[in-house]
């Protein structure tokens, strides 16, 4: 638990590429289990609608839950849940990546909170933009193409350094070398 749930120590990228993997495969049993173990059946209907209309860029009608059943809002208490717990095991290990790469915590803040800040300003200012198209749309226009512009480089970034940079050779203030 530790390794999921502790912001204290260093991970190394192995560990961080695992957590990955066990993610991918978890949203995947989620999936299934939502679509086809809870019947999801009219949001299925719905998306199958949406794609005949004819925009096949415009985003794709949200879930509704199953009000006679229940099980819609069960899905929605399972994902919701598996939501909170991906954001705070994304955080502890981030942060330890960041320890590793001998960096603190508040490191976040550029890292996770200003694209996350960016993106929502982007969202809140207008329509979603396809290819490019829709960021020079409304009052907002080229702020909105410059916050995803930055969001889109700070992400690369945060890759560039918490994915694939090796952490610090040896001891840190933040512990023991992961490799050692």
């Amino acid at each position: 638990m530790s390794y999921l749930f502790s912001f204290k120590g260093r991970i190394n990228r192995a560990r961080l590429w695992l957590f990955l993997l066990i993610v991918i495969t978890l949203e995947i049993v989620v999936a299934l289990v939502a679509i086809f173990g809870l019947k999801w059946t009219h949001y299925m209907a719905a998306v199958q609608a949406h794609a005949e209309a004819g925009n096949p860029f415009a985003p794709a009608p949200m879930p509704i839950p199953d009000p006679v059943s229940g099980t819609g809002w069960i899905a929605v208490g399972m994902i919701a849940l598996v939501v909170v717990l991906y954001l705070i095991v994304w955080l502890a290990l981030y942060t330890k990546r960041l320890h590793d790469r001998n960096k603190t915590a508040w490191w976040l803040v550029p890292y996770v909170l200003v694209p996350l800040a960016l993106s929502a300003f982007v969202m809140a200012t207008g329509p979603w933009p396809y290819f490019f198209v829709g960021f020079w749309v409304g009052r907002f226009g080229i702020a909105r193409a410059l916050a995803y512009l930055a969001a889109s480089l700070i992400g690369l970034w945060v890759l560039v350094e918490l994915w694939f940079f090796r952490g610090t050779k040896g001891d840190n203030r933040f512990g023991h070398d992961p490799l050692a």
